[in-house]
């Protein structure tokens, strides 16, 4: 008989009891903060989270999940001069031909077969100073060796470059 009036107590109790469960706020606390705004843009920043996505677009960044720190992407400085880079090499899925100059110039841009029959071509031309870098996708030639020949057309740069696509 005691056991069964100590259970209805207890049981008892425990009906009445409110419990809170945890809420969350739209509030973020961070140690540095800032906020800027004009009529057609809102700009705020937080210091000391985490990134959970960054997507760019053309000049943009935009970012998604918690209030993102501010991101300054990298700008890197043209080469000088005028020259021609084809990277990665060995190479799996594309290949990266980087053109630069500071004067205008059209080039003639090859993929070549061990045997010399071209593969693809393209022709770039460029009216001012110019600093471009294109990719050619790869994916669908076979293991081996590969050359890119590029060619001005004043004949002033005239590279080949030697690939293994693996």
């Amino acid at each position: 008989m005691i056991r069964i009036v100590i259970a209805g107590t207890l049981l008892i109790a425990f009906t009445d009891v409110e419990s809170y469960s945890q809420q969350l706020s739209h509030q973020v606390l961070v140690p540095v903060a800032g906020i800027a705004c004009n009529k057609n843009i809102n700009y705020s920043q937080t210091i000391g989270e985490t990134v959970v996505e960054i997507v760019g677009c053309y000049d943009y960044v935009f970012t998604q999940g918690f209030q993102q720190p501010g991101i300054k992407p990298s700008v890197e400085d043209a080469p000088p001069g005028t020259g021609v880079k084809v990277y990665p090499n060995p190479a799996t899925d594309h290949i990266t031909v980087e053109l630069f100059g500071e004067a205008p110039k059209s080039y003639k841009i090859e993929l070549l077969d061990i045997t010399g029959t071209v593969v693809t071509n393209a022709r770039k031309a460029y009216s001012t100073k110019y600093w471009e870098k294109e990719q050619i996708d790869i994916t669908n030639l076979i293991r081996g060796f590969y050359m890119v020949r590029i060619t001005s057309d004043d004949k002033l740069v005239n590279r080949t470059f030697k690939i293994e696509k693996i």
